[in-house]
């Protein structure tokens, strides 16, 4: 069973997890708009460091980057002491959900927001199904240790 601590956790891993992922991509396009040597496919080392060096001098680049960086932290922080099996689905649907949510609120188009609303309602749904069902689980290997049926 997850305890709210680990659930308020792995949530918090799908929120920076999902919430990142849409800002690294507006940075990206940002930074290839504002200077096209970044998709120069012109090869060489010297060329790569450039390239490199021009995505790091970005802030809308490495800063939602290293917030996805600590979500994953807090993320193997977290998997010491939880359930594997419904911590990465947990972590992985919530980002999921955190960056739909996120990507309309910076107003990225969506092709059918009605399948997206229902996606996000699906996952939300298996997940809450897994947490109940590993909840009635811990509850009946309880009360097989003490003799009980």
């Amino acid at each position: 069973m997850v305890n709210a601590t680990e659930a308020l956790s792995l949530i918090l891993v799908g929120a920076f997890w999902g919430c990142t992922n849409p800002f690294v991509r507006k940075g990206f396009v940002e930074t290839r708009q504002t200077n096209p040597s970044v998709d120069d496919a012109d090869g060489g080392l010297r060329s790569f460091v450039a390239k490199k060096v021009v995505l790091l001098a970005n802030i809308k680049v490495w800063l939602p980057y290293l917030i996805n960086q600590l979500g994953s932290l807090l993320y193997y922080k977290t998997l010491a002491s939880s359930n594997l099996t419904l911590s990465v689905p947990i972590c992985n649907a919530t980002a999921m959900v955190f960056s739909c949510i996120t990507s309309a609120l910076l107003g990225e188009r969506v092709n059918q927001p009605g399948r997206a609303a229902l996606g996000v309602f699906l996952v939300l749904s298996g997940v809450a199904v897994c947490m109940y069902s590993s909840g009635e689980e811990g509850e009946g290997r309880e009360g097989a240790q003490h003799g009980e049926l």
